[in-house]
């Protein structure tokens, strides 16, 4: 489905399973281990694998940020996707195949380096105010044409992605933004309506991604399509996109950067939807790397064990939720998804969907996302309890409740079987505490429209599906699910208390103290549970044996993150 043509500007990175649906052999073991009570150990966030108990470890202990740089030139990789690429245009990239794809080619005002922190990219910046924001481009800096990039693309870029007419996903973004403009030879400015300390690390991703002004324009309605064409600045150019066949990217010979040498010639995204495909590529060498999405990968257990690929954990963004689509009936009282929450047996999603690589969850935001303020947030999350099983707590709350027997209708695909699997462990967990479950089962095709159709949601107490923010930070996510107006808030909720710690972290310039807002606010947002967190997913790399050099954290979303591929040895 393309976002685009839906004209929905509102639609963030919700990457939604259906963004990549794939197809699933995973038997249906879920509903049954959700309703059982029994410990279950994970391994969590090691490189290697290792065990050790679900939820009792360090968020990003044995998590790798990167892998060794590449030594060896290498004539070409495919890496897989879930999907076919539907678009290369960075205001209408949503689900991870465009995601992967732009990031490989294309560069944004500033950078999203692979252990979360912000760096330079086309340009520096500079807060001269606290409602102005100085961007200065780097000298040198050139399109794949050979053209400079100038203050006018970098202008155009922006307004273009402001712009909700041209149907982006982004166009919130800018929401305090009272200008943008050329205000010298290699400087822009933006004047802010109010002080706004999340647009640097917005700036850092999709909405800061630059492109050519003369060379948009010519290409119109066709920039981004396989009819059309991109012109941007990163160490992989575009040399094709064929539907059915993938996006074909070449080394740049002429990058503006002396410090990046990519080693690898040509580099080939590849949609490839069905996981026996997917494993069998990946085993003989006919694939040469993936990251893992949608929920996990029924055969990463034979993969880690294989001697063709190497699997890796980085720092993860995404949470795995329960959305809560209507706080009108049951899901309203705030102890019902309390006791949902309690009743859900966690580690066995850890186990059986994501064979170990994910964590129990404290706050919304997952841990990977401590991209600044790092010791603030850590201090924060260590101090707040581990979201567990408690199943006499959670009847005694139905019963207090008043909703023993009351039914809720959760929204479903039984098409896709990550959705399935995880509706199956809500429905035990609910059935298990009193409640009746109804579900509603739609296309996997029309699965999307929960997440963008208040009109579809209509009746519906709550779907299952992972999310993301837009980059490596706690807010990033947090406040698309909690503000008014949120593009990941499905039925208005509204707390004052939390709405106006994060507006005061969103203009504060201290890093730390900004850090200590956010976590006031996740602390508040887990006791109130708008949505009740799942499981929060580690960042997992399938490379082959012969290859390093990829970003192994979940930055490769939004930066380059095959600068440093190549070859071993």
């Amino acid at each position: 489905m393309n976002i685009m043509r839906l004209r929905r500007p509102h639609l963030t990175r919700k990457t939604l399973l259906v963004a990549g649906a794939t197809t699933h052999s995973r038997s249906m073991v879920i509903a049954v281990a959700a309703a059982s009570a029994l410990a279950i150990t994970a391994c969590t966030g090691s490189v290697s694998g290792a065990s050790s108990p679900a939820g009792n470890v360090s968020p990003v202990k044995g998590l790798a940020a990167v892998t060794p740089a590449g030594t060896k030139p290498v004539s070409s990789v495919v890496w897989a996707t879930t999907r076919d690429v539907k678009s290369l245009d960075a205001i209408d990239s949503y689900g991870y195949p465009e995601l992967t794809s732009v990031s490989l080619m294309c560069e944004s005002l500033l950078r999203q380096a692979p252990d979360g922190s912000l760096e330079p990219g086309l340009a520096t910046v500079a807060y001269l105010s606290p409602t102005t924001v100085e961007f200065t481009l780097r000298p040198g800096v050139k399109f794949w044409d050979g053209h400079s990039v100038t203050p006018a693309d970098v202008v155009y870029s922006l307004d273009r992605t402001m712009n909700p007419k041209l149907g982006g996903l982004y166009s919130w973004v800018f929401n305090r933004v009272a200008s943008i403009q050329v205000t010298g030879p290699a400087r822009v400015t933006i004047k802010l309506k109010q002080p706004d300390y999340w647009l640097q690390g917005e700036l850092s991703s999709m909405p800061g991604i630059i492109i050519e002004k003369s060379f948009a324009e010519k290409q119109g309605a066709s920039y981004g399509t396989p009819a059309g064409s991109i012109m941007c600045t990163g160490a992989y150019m575009l040399k094709s996109f064929t539907p059915g066949v993938g996006v074909v990217a070449v080394r740049n010979p002429h990058y503006w950067n002396p410090a990046v040498h990519p080693l690898v010639d040509q580099i080939t995204i590849k949609g490839v939807p069905q996981i026996a495909t997917l494993t069998a590529g990946l085993l003989t060498g006919a694939l040469q790397g993936y990251y893992v999405a949608n929920g996990g990968l029924p055969t990463l257990d034979q993969l880690m064990n294989s001697g063709t690929v190497k699997v890796y954990q980085g720092p993860g963004w995404e949470t795995e939720a329960f959305f809560v689509a209507s706080l009108k009936g049951v899901l309203g009282s705030l102890d019902v998804r309390r006791a949902l929450s309690l009743a859900l047996n966690r580690q066995a999603v850890i186990k059986s969907v994501y064979h170990g690589t994910a964590l129990l969850p404290r706050w919304l935001s997952n841990p990977g996302t401590f991209g600044y303020a790092t010791s603030v947030f850590a201090k924060a999350y260590d101090g707040s309890p581990v979201l567990t099983q408690n199943f006499a707590e959670a009847r005694k709350l139905v019963q207090q409740a008043g909703a023993t027997g009351k039914t809720i209708t959760i929204g479903t695909s039984a098409q896709l079987t990550d959705i399935a699997e995880l509706t199956g462990a809500w429905q035990a967990a609910a059935q298990a505490i009193g409640l009746k479950v109804v579900l509603r089962s739609v296309s996997a095709q029309e699965w999307i429209e929960f997440f963008v159709d208040p009109k579809f949601r209509a009746g519906v107490d709550g779907f299952p599906g992972v999310y993301f923010g837009d980059y490596d930070a706690p807010e990033a996510m947090l406040a698309q699910a909690v503000l008014p107006g949120g593009a990941a808030n499905y039925d208005n909720f509204s707390d004052p208390q939390i709405t106006a710690v994060l507006e005061q972290a969103r203009g504060t310039v201290d890093p730390d103290q900004r850090a200590a807002l956010v976590a006031e606010a996740e602390k508040l947002t887990v006791q109130q549970l708008p949505w009740i967190p799942d499981v929060q997913p580690t960042n997992v790399l399938v490379l082959e044996r012969g290859l390093t050099g990829a970003v192994a954290s979940m930055a490769y979303v939004d930066a380059p993150w095959a600068d440093r591929l190549g070859g071993t040895g």
